[in-house]
């Protein structure tokens, strides 16, 4: 049974991490978002959050772009390695083997194994406690379509997704989680 607490305590996992990339002149980074939600579709909107104190946020804030990426099971550590070290002491592109290819609309890199990836422009940011909300309009979409079906749901016979479950530990999604189906149908009023 539940019960009340009164510490601050945070709960949002396990979930999917997003890996944020970001440029400004000839400085780059790639960082760990476990907070990122796709917020609205007319415009396509996608929001990330950040402390201000990160070497991303000091990017995005002075170019105005970023990108978002999912990643493969086979990458979670590139996804560890982009949240756990900072850009202004490390180039994680070198330093890990991150390869990346050159965004189509906006200037930040792309990585070359996001099964699907969104480059964004900042449309706004808002502080909410100690991080800065980033809604960005989504400039440009990529998908790897051997890892979706017809329909647009992921393929889990080919894709494994980590699920970030907390102090750098990961659980793998794949086709041998069990699939429950819901077939609700809306009632006639």
């Amino acid at each position: 049974m539940h019960k009340p607490v009164n510490e601050p305590v945070f709960y949002s996992y396990p979930g999917m991490v997003a890996v944020v990339t970001s440029r400004h002149g000839d400085v780059q980074n790639v960082m760990a978002s476990g907070w990122h939600t796709y917020i609205g579709s007319s415009p396509s909107v996608y929001g990330i959050s950040l402390r201000k104190e990160t070497y991303s946020y000091q990017l995005i804030e002075q170019s105005g772009v970023f990108g978002v990426h999912f990643l493969p099971a086979h990458r979670s550590e590139w996804i560890q390695a982009a949240g756990t070290f900072s850009g202004k002491d490390t180039d994680k592109f070198s330093e890990f083997g991150i390869t990346y290819s050159e965004g189509m609309r906006v200037n930040v890199p792309i990585l070359d194994d996001a099964y699907f990836a969104y480059e964004c422009k900042v449309v706004d940011i808002t502080t909410y406690g100690d991080h800065e909300w980033i809604a960005g309009e989504v400039q440009q979409r990529y998908r790897d379509d051997d890892y979706f079906m017809e329909d647009g749901m992921v393929n889990l016979e080919k894709l494994q997704i980590p699920m970030y479950t907390g102090r750098s530990s990961y659980r793998i999604l794949d086709a041998g989680a069990t699939e429950k189906i819901h077939p609700f149908h809306l009632l006639e009023s």
